[in-house]
C-alpha cells in the first residue's frame, strides 16, 4: 500500500485531496492543528487513515510528525505540502511584519519542517514525490509582466508564495541525484474561503486533477510550475 502525508487536511483543497487519495487506496496521514479536526476526520475515514496533531509553525512538529510516521510505516511515497493561510493587506500602508512573518512561516518554513521530518521515509520509497501546492500569484514572471494588473492581492501571500517557489527550486536541485521528485502545482482558481475574486473551480475538481497529474508521473518543465491540464507558469 502506498503512503501519503498531506498538510492542511481539515478543509478546502486538503480535505478533497484526502478524499481522492483515500478512495484510490492510499494509506493517508494528515497534519491538522486542532485535536477536534483530527477526531472528526477519523470518524469519516475508519481504516488506513491517521491524523497528526501538530503546529507546522513550531519546530517541535518535526519530531511529532517523524515519531508518528516511523512507528506506523517504513516508507513514504508522497508528501503534499498544502497548508496555507491568506493575507489581508493589499496596500503597503497596511502591511504588518506580523502578517508577513506568519505567511512566510506557514507557506515556506513549514515545508522545510515537513521535509526534514519525512526525508528518511521518502528515501525508502521507490518513487518518492514532494508536491508543493503553490499559486500563480507567486510567479515573478506573471506579476512583472502585468498579467494581474488592476486587481488586488495581498502583499504577504504573493511574497510568501514566491519564497516557497524558490524553496521548491532549491529542493529540486538538491534531490536531483537521489530520486526524490519535487513538483510545484498551482491548483487553479478555487472557490474557497480564501479564493480570489475570479475563482471558477471547485476544490474537488482541483484535487482530482492533481491526483491524476501526479499519479501519471508528470514533472514540472524546466523553469516552470504547473496548473494541471491547463498551463505551465514561469517562475
Amino acid at each position: 500500500m502506498k503512503n501519503l502525508l498531506i498538510t492542511g487536511g481539515s478543509r478546502g483543497l486538503g480535505r478533497e485531496l484526502i478524499n481522492v487519495y483515500y478512495a484510490n487506496g492510499y494509506n493517508v496521514f494528515t497534519v491538522v492543528r486542532k485535536q477536534e479536526d483530527g477526531q472528526k476526520l477519523s470518524k469519516e475515514f475508519a481504516n488506513h487513515f491517521t491524523p497528526i496533531v501538530a503546529n507546522l509553525v513550531d519546530d517541535n512538529c518535526i519530531d511529532i510528525i517523524k515519531d508518528i510516521l516511523t512507528r506506523s510505516i517504513n516508507h513514504l511515497d508522497i508528501l503534499i505540502n498544502n497548508a496555507g493561510i491568506p493575507g489581508r493587506a493589499y496596500k503597503i500602508a497596511d502591511v504588518t511584519s506580523t502578517e508577513m512573518k506568519s505567511l512566510f512561516d506557514i507557506h515556506c518554513l513549514a515545508i522545510i519542517r515537513t521535509t526534514q521530518a519525512t526525508l528518511n521515509l521518502l528515501r525508502n520509497s521507490q518513487k518518492p514525490k514532494i508536491v508543493n501546492i503553490t499559486s500563480r500569484l507567486g510567479s515573478l514572471s506573471a506579476m512583472s509582466s502585468g498579467e494581474f494588473d488592476g486587481r488586488e492581492f495581498s502583499y504577504s501571500y504573493r511574497i510568501a508564495k514566491a519564497s516557497q517557489n524558490m524553496l521548491s527550486i532549491c529542493l529540486k536541485q538538491e534531490f536531483k541525484t537521489c530520486n526524490i521528485n519535487v513538483i510545484s502545482i498551482h491548483p487553479g482558481r478555487m472557490q474557497t474561503q480564501s479564493g480570489s475574486s475570479d475563482a471558477d473551480s471547485s476544490p474537488l475538481k482541483s484535487a482530482e486533477n492533481i491526483y491524476k497529474w501526479v499519479q501519471n508521473d508528470n514533472l514540472n518543465k524546466e523553469g516552470t510550475f504547473t496548473e494541471p491540464y491547463e498551463r505551465d507558469w514561469n517562475w
